[in-house]
């Protein structure tokens, strides 16, 4: 049965693709965080090694590949929590169900990174959540936010994606097409260790019953040799090239608790005026 990503599969004692179970780790310092001093209460906290590793039947990436990747991490996360897309210096597409209950203040967005677990790249504190006013928690409709930070500097590990016009999506997302998601998110393994991004290639669809029933402005990542995104995905990229730019197509939503194909991600397309209205960014 599909699950929103960030639901806890309690009967199969598994988490859904988004947000897993904390487990609470002895206080650590956040001094040693790039580009800002972040002050935490309490316990900092970090994911188990058994929930929290990477694409299921990738391959280990560098964010030069994919330099649109961003970690979305809750304040009190030492680890990564969702993936987001940078779709300009200062905006971050994400999906609902990463932010949903939380401020601003309380998000925290890192780019140009390979290993969650180093203190290497650029870090911002959320000043902005912005989730679509239609998003349902209970159907995982219009399951996409945005976010807006301080300026990212720009470079050959920062670069923001393009967001797909009508041109791009009709040639990009169709049946038989190829995507690619990248993310911290579970592997077939459940290994953690390094904490490395990592990808993995699927078939897609905007069209068709292969994920079974699903909301509006989805995309399908049909099953493909078991290749999927899992737990710590969420929010993240599906994008593909075109024309010399890397487009967004998606933001990973939901799936099966498995993770073996059947991934459903909001399709970026459909929410075009709303990003436009939100931010000023244009499609391409």
């Amino acid at each position: 049965m599909f699950k929103p990503l960030h639901a806890v599969l309690s009967a199969l004692g598994l988490l859904a693709l988004s947000a897993c179970s904390p487990q609470a780790t002895p206080d650590v310092t956040a001094a040693a965080l790039p580009q800002e001093t972040v002050t935490v209460t309490g316990t900092e906290k970090a994911f188990s090694d058994e929930l929290s590793s990477q694409i299921v039947y990738g391959v280990v990436t560098n964010v030069t590949n994919r330099p649109y990747q961003v970690s979305v991490t809750p304040s009190n996360y030492m680890s990564g929590w969702c993936g987001g897309t940078l779709i300009s210096s200062t905006w971050v597409l994400t999906a609902a169900h990463c932010v949903d209950g939380y401020s601003a203040s309380q998000m925290r967005v890192r780019a140009g990174i390979n290993d969650l677990t180093t203190s290497t790249g650029q870090l911002r504190t959320a000043a902005q959540i912005v989730m679509h006013p239609s998003y349902n928690r209970s159907t995982n409709a219009n399951d996409i936010a945005l976010i807006r930070v301080s300026a990212f500097t720009l470079g050959s590990t920062v670069q923001p994606a393009a967001l797909p016009g009508n041109a791009a999506e009709s040639v990009l997302d169709v049946s038989g097409k190829f995507a690619t998601v990248s993310g911290w998110g579970k592997t077939e393994t459940g290994s953690s260790s390094p904490r490395a991004l990592r990808e993995v290639s699927i078939p897609i669809t905007p069209t068709g019953s292969d994920c079974g029933s699903r909301p509006a402005n989805t995309i399908c990542g049909k099953y493909y040799q078991g290749k999927d995104s899992c737990n710590g995905d969420s929010g993240g990229p599906l994008a593909a090239s075109y024309n010399g730019k890397f487009y967004v197509l998606g933001a990973v939503s939901y799936g099966p608790a498995e993770c073996r194909g059947y991934g459903v991600y909001t399709r970026v397309n459909g929410f075009i005026n709303w990003i436009y209205n939100t931010t000023g960014i244009s499609a391409q």
